[in-house]
């Protein structure tokens, strides 16, 4: 390492400081800290000094960049959720009619196996939709499909729909948040949605059943032991038994 030049190099912190605040300004205050940071390295070693300037460097650019730069309105006064998709609408809207298939067929095709009730309709959906080793049972009515076809569906096609605005009013920001009436994105949001209820309230309905409980039995009261003798005869009863009557006969 050299003794002598410059204690740290004129990298990023330096670029930043001349587009922030122009070559002449820039170059005045860096060689001013460099001075500085010249005299920390010959007392301090030179890490100190490079940790020193870095942060001076820094504190300035703080310096001269404005407050309000983390505010959401500086940056977008009103977002609309449909820029990445323009000119593609109608791409998402087919997107979004795809990934939906695969529920729409599980609830069409579960509809008609209950009304058939064993009929041909439901043979012939045994042998082909609910074929455990065909195709269609195990990958595209499988429930990973189902449910990620239903989120992309309705993610894609609310997207389109949705619009936010920002607002700086005394030192707050409020956001609204708008809703666009596009017929061809809100008729399939709302049939990702119809379908996904559809599916859950089925899976309740047909995965839980109320059972009644057995009612309780109340145990009888416990008889206690005694013993009987008369003429001839004795008796004795167990505890929570009956009578055992023996005669008596003399020698």
């Amino acid at each position: 390492m050299k003794p002598h030049g410059p204690v740290a190099r004129r990298g990023f912190i330096e670029r930043t400081l001349r587009r922030l605040a122009g070559d002449a300004l820039a170059e005045s205050a860096w060689g001013d800290l460099e001075e500085e940071a010249g005299a920390l390295s010959r007392r301090y070693g030179r890490a100190a000094a490079r940790l020193w300037i870095s942060l001076q460097g820094l504190h300035l650019i703080l310096g001269l960049v404005d407050r309000n730069v983390f505010s959401p309105e500086r940056w977008f006064g009103e977002v609309i959720m449909d820029s990445w998709t323009d000119r593609r609408r109608r791409l998402v809207a087919m997107v979004g009619v795809l990934a939906a298939l695969p529920a729409a067929l599980l609830v069409a095709s579960g509809v008609l196996y209950s009304l058939s009730a064993g009929g041909a309709t439901a043979q012939a959906l045994d042998a082909t939709l609910y074929d455990p080793q065909g195709f269609v049972f195990r990958v595209v009515l499988h429930p990973a499909v189902i449910l990620g076809g239903l989120v992309a569906a309705v993610s894609l096609n609310l997207i389109p729909l949705l619009r936010l605005r920002f607002e700086t009013r005394a030192g707050t920001v409020s956001a609204t948040i708008g809703l666009r009436l596009r017929l061809r994105h809100l008729v399939i949001a709302a049939a990702g949605l119809g379908l996904l209820a559809t599916l859950l309230v089925y899976s309740i309905t047909e995965n839980f059943a109320v059972v009644p409980g057995e009612p309780a039995r109340t145990a009888a009261p416990a008889v206690p032991a005694a013993s009987a003798v008369g003429a001839g005869w004795t008796a004795v009863r167990p505890s929570g038994g009956e009578w055992s009557v023996q005669r008596v006969t003399g020698d």
